[in-house]
């Protein structure tokens, strides 16, 4: 027990609203930074099939062929 104010309460359920709040307050900053790379990711066109999509952190899979398409260090883009 702990002293809050004129009376005493239980450490668990401060513990809990302050985890709760931490997560509250997490996940807009999460949601705003996987907006952001998505908007600044880069659009590709499928070597493989001709299906335009974003390339997000250098490589990712076409969502209609399912191949891994990749940047390279020199810029030219594989799949595989």
């Amino acid at each position: 027990m702990v002293r809050y104010g004129k009376r005493y309460v239980r450490r668990f359920p401060l513990m809990l609203m302050f985890i709760i709040a931490c997560f509250i307050l997490a996940l807009p900053i999460a949601v705003v930074v996987v907006a952001v790379k998505q908007m600044r990711a880069e659009t590709v066109i499928c070597p493989h099939c001709g299906k335009s999509f974003k390339l997000i952190g250098g490589s990712h899979k076409c969502p209609k062929c399912r191949t891994r398409v990749t940047r390279t260090s020199d810029g030219r883009l594989i799949s595989s």
